[in-house]
């Protein structure tokens, strides 16, 4: 005898616990914020060891996490392979759901970083968003509640799915830069011109800084790019 009683799905709003990673200085002695997004198949510890060496001395670098793992098979120098954990800021179940969850995520751990430093919300703040964290990040500063003064989208595309009016807005008066790697196999020149067309639809200049690697986050680029940010105007 078939069941014809009707699926139906339900969502409920949970309370989980979120992780991030901090490099260089203490959140209560900083006087410059990084935020950093990470990329798909990554996880904040690992993705902040190019930072180790050239994060200024008064600054912190937050890398938060995003709230999908999963495991993933990695090859081993000997032809095995290996499980390793990634993340990723969002998946293809339950898109929306994901978007909201990690909006809410990201404006807790803005909060709670401004909080901890002295300056308080008065503390530059930088995003830094690598690959899939590109998209993250953008639709977390289209709410408008990011005080961001430097924006860094290194080899990632825009999400089509902002209100790219209070978008502009949020990045007025902010310095944005695009960095690519001349080697990323991810950047052909069709996806280059798209990635440009969508950027673009921000009407801000935007800088574009290259480098000779492929898709990953070069430590030379980035210690430029961090001592950029602006000191608090006493």
């Amino acid at each position: 005898m078939s069941d014809s009683s009707p699926l139906r799905i339900h969502t409920l709003q949970t309370v989980r616990t979120a992780r991030y990673a901090v490099r260089g200085a203490e959140l209560s002695s900083a006087r410059r914020i990084w935020f950093a997004l990470h990329g798909y198949g990554q996880v904040a510890p690992s993705f902040l060891k190019p930072f180790t060496d050239v994060v200024p001395a008064d600054t912190s670098v937050v890398a938060a996490e995003g709230l999908n793992r999963f495991y993933r098979e990695m090859p081993r120098p000997d032809g095995s392979h290996m499980q390793q954990v990634g993340a990723t800021w969002m998946t293809r179940e339950n898109r929306e759901d994901d978007i909201a969850d990690t909006l809410t995520w990201l404006g807790r751990l803005q909060a709670h970083v401004l909080s901890e430093a002295p300056l308080g919300a008065q503390t530059p703040v930088g995003v830094l968003a690598f690959s899939q964290g590109v998209a993250a990040a953008i639709r977390w500063i289209a709410t408008g509640t990011v005080p961001v003064s430097c924006l860094v989208l290194w080899a990632g595309g825009m999400p089509h799915d902002v209100d790219f009016g209070v978008l502009r807005q949020a990045l007025r008066n902010t310095r944005i830069v695009l960095v690519l790697g001349i080697r990323d196999p991810f950047i052909t020149e069709s996806r280059r011109a798209e990635m440009e067309k969508a950027i673009a639809a921000i009407d801000r200049p935007v800088e574009l800084m290259t480098f000779d690697g492929e898709h990953h986050l070069d430590p030379h680029v980035l210690g430029t790019l961090l001592e950029a940010l602006p000191h608090h105007a006493s």
